[in-house]
């Protein structure tokens, strides 16, 4: 099993209707290739996790390259792990207000981290947790 972060910048704002289309056939050529994962956007920006077979995920990277609704990817983690993060989700979605999003790139106290998986490094069991933590447990509205 391997899974994948990146980061991403929209060339526009979408709309409700664009991101819900997106995220239609996303889930539809994930479900195709036995991939999962999760998709979180805000502020313009993209933050998603992808998890398959390596080979699946090379090849959805390279589309992702030369999709030309955003720029500036970076990968943030590339790498094999015990099991899927995100195994019930063809693709798990939630879109978050600017602040939101900017949290993401915040602090976040060690002691609030849940790092279980072994061969991650201390960065990747970050990242998959903040992905978790904004998909599964949205912050409340305020």
């Amino acid at each position: 099993m391997h899974h994948l972060i990146y980061m991403s910048t929209a060339v526009q704002p979408l709309s409700d209707a664009e991101l819900s289309t997106l995220l239609s056939q996303s889930r539809r050529r994930n479900q195709l290739g036995n991939i999962t994962g999760a998709l979180v956007y805000g502020d313009g920006r993209f933050m998603q996790i992808i998890e398959g077979d390596k080979a699946a995920l090379d090849e959805l990277y390279a589309r992702l390259l030369t999709d030309e609704r955003h720029i500036g990817l970076v990968k943030l983690a590339d790498k094999e792990v015990a099991e899927r993060s995100f195994a019930d989700w063809s693709m798990a979605f939630r879109p978050l207000s600017d602040e939101e999003f900017l949290s993401l790139e915040g602090y976040v106290q060690p002691t609030r981290l849940n790092l279980q998986p072994l061969n991650m490094s201390a960065a990747d069991a970050l990242l998959l947790q903040m992905m978790r933590s904004f998909i599964m447990h949205p912050p409340a509205a305020g």
